[in-house]
């Protein structure tokens, strides 16, 4: 409503009219500055991720979309999944990729998919290729591939036991049990004293007085031994079939929602958790390194503040 005083509505309109044009371009200049980022975002070339379909479902739909999300506006790129069939064959797989994208900042391939990264290198010698070795699948890089030409980057083994020793320590603070800690054979034999060591420091740093009791499998656990807190690193899933009341924590990439009741801590080194600080060391082009797992705490009780960010 406009009120026209004497023989000059004209002006009145005009001037309402050149105010609307202003706020007008306002609202258009600001809507253009939010379309760059968003333009570049997507334009830019994306982070892959070459996995088997299997992963996905262990791994949790809703879970793999946060964190995709979460991580490709840390890094201001698209991070997409390239999910293949678990018996794909090796020359698949770089097919599969560039169905995703032909001209990506970086493809992340898992150790099983070494084979697969040669050749996708070969017909594509200018993209970044990594070769991701999880705490499960560690050993010498093939002899078959040049070192030179490929980011490599590993689970940090110590980091990940050291941060597990924190945290049993602090669930057992409230018992005088045992720590029972079930390791695969093979992770054993590759780096089990280096993972003990770690995992020892970690009690120490809550002054937990009991030494923790390591075990290959479940068979070798003596079911008389009263227990504080459990860990279970690649081996002694039976446990969760014979025992129960006992904090649990979990080093896998199982959707914590998935994980049984008992289950306090899941500690995941897959790529999917590891993609943010992988791209971060390829932007300044550090070759390779050792990568944290993320720590998701599902229950909290009795345990500080400070424990939590030493966990983080």
């Amino acid at each position: 409503m406009y009120l026209v005083i004497g023989k000059y509505p004209t002006i009145v309109y005009t001037v309402t009219m050149s105010k609307k044009i202003k706020i007008l371009i306002i609202i258009s200049a600001f809507l253009l500055v939010l379309s760059v980022p968003v333009f570049i975002f997507f334009t830019r070339e994306p982070v892959l991720i070459v996995t088997e379909q299997s992963f996905l479902y262990l791994y949790g739909e809703n879970r793999l979309k946060r964190e995709i999300i979460i991580n490709s506006l840390r890094l201001f790129r698209q991070i997409k999944m390239v999910a293949v069939t678990n018996d794909a064959g090796d020359d698949i797989v770089p097919h599969a990729i560039t169905e995703i994208s032909n001209k990506p900042y970086c493809v992340l391939f898992p150790q099983r998919f070494s084979r697969s990264a040669v050749i996708y290198h070969e017909q594509n010698p200018s993209i970044n290729i990594v070769m991701m070795e999880g705490r499960n699948n560690q050993s010498a890089v093939s002899a078959n591939i040049n070192p030179d030409l490929y980011f490599s980057f590993r689970t940090d083994v110590e980091s990940d036991f050291y941060r597990a020793g924190v945290a049993a320590a602090a669930y057992s603070e409230e018992s005088n049990g045992y720590i029972a800690v079930f390791m695969e054979p093979r992770q054993n034999s590759v780096f089990g004293s280096q993972a003990r060591q770690a995992f020892q420091r970690g009690l120490n740093e809550l002054n937990y007085q009991l030494e923790p009791l390591f075990y290959t499998s479940y068979s070798e656990y003596y079911d008389f031994l009263e227990l504080s807190c459990v860990v279970l690193a690649g081996a002694g899933w039976e446990y969760y079939d014979n025992r129960a009341g006992i904090p649990v924590i979990l080093f896998a990439w199982l959707d914590p929602f998935l994980a049984p009741s008992d289950t306090v801590m899941v500690i995941d080194d897959s790529p999917v958790a590891q993609v943010y600080q992988v791209v971060s060391f390829i932007n300044k082009n550090e070759k390779s390194g050792n990568i944290k797992s993320n720590f998701t705490v599902l229950n909290a009780k009795n345990v500080s503040n400070e424990v939590l960010r030493t966990l983080k």
